[in-house]
Parts: C-alpha cells; sequence; structure tokens
C-alpha cells in the first residue's frame, strides 16, 4: 500500500477510527460485566490489526479496553476480598475456593492480577486470624 497517495490514507484513516469506535463498545460491554471470566474474554477478543499498529488513535483505543479490563477486574477482587472479610468465621473456606476459582479465569493481559488478589487475600486472612 503507497502511503504517499490520499485515498490510501483516508482508508487507513478511517479504518482507525472504526477500530477505536468498537473499542469503545468494548469498554461499555467491559464495564457492565459482572465476572471475571467475562471480563477476561471481553479483554482478549479484540485485537490491533498490523495495518493500524503505526495509527495512534487506533493503539489508544486498544490501550483503553486493556485498561478499563484491568480496572474493572480489581473492582470485582476488592469487592470479593471485601465480602470475604464480612463473612462469618464458617463460610470463609467456601468463599476462598469460590474466588480462588474465580481468579483462575484471569489470563492473558489480566493474569498478573492473579498474583495481586492472592496477595490481597494472604494479607486480608493474617488481619482476620
Amino acid at each position: 500500500m503507497a502511503f504517499r497517495d490520499p485515498v490510501d490514507k483516508n482508508m487507513l484513516r478511517m479504518e482507525a477510527r472504526r477500530f477505536a469506535a468498537r473499542c469503545d463498545g468494548q469498554v461499555s460491554l467491559i464495564e457492565r460485566a459482572d465476572t471475571l471470566r467475562e471480563i477476561s474474554r471481553l479483554a482478549t477478543l479484540i485485537s490491533l490489526p498490523f495495518s493500524l499498529t503505526d495509527d495512534d488513535t487506533a493503539r489508544d483505543g486498544l490501550r483503553l479496553v486493556q485498561t478499563r479490563a484491568e480496572d474493572r477486574a480489581r473492582e470485582l477482587i476488592l469487592e470479593q476480598l471485601q465480602n470475604f472479610s464480612r463473612a462469618e468465621e464458617y463460610q470463609h473456606e467456601k468463599l476462598k475456593r469460590s474466588m480462588l476459582d474465580s481468579w483462575t479465569n484471569l489470563t492473558g493481559p489480566l493474569g498478573h492480577l492473579r498474583t495481586w488478589a492472592y496477595n490481597k487475600l494472604q494479607a486480608l486472612e493474617q488481619q482476620t486470624g
């Protein structure tokens, strides 16, 4: 593709805007997701086409998707930990198994949150008991 051709430049610009719009739609889906599995799936569903790797608009859109997915996953993990701390002592093992099971869904760009969540849980367990 010749980059000096104005038609090709306009086509790339239009494709970048369309990709950014898809990313915005993905962000809104991520914000409504209520499970870590769904967030992880939505975070990896969209990928940057090679033709748009040099376009700042497209890269910013993808970065926004990944950032919002990470933020939403952190929110859900903190909510789970808060529920764990409020629960009665006899419910802790059941809730812990449930949390560990849901954290296994953190893969791909959200994989580093699994370690973060384990550390938060360990700190919480040390505080309570």
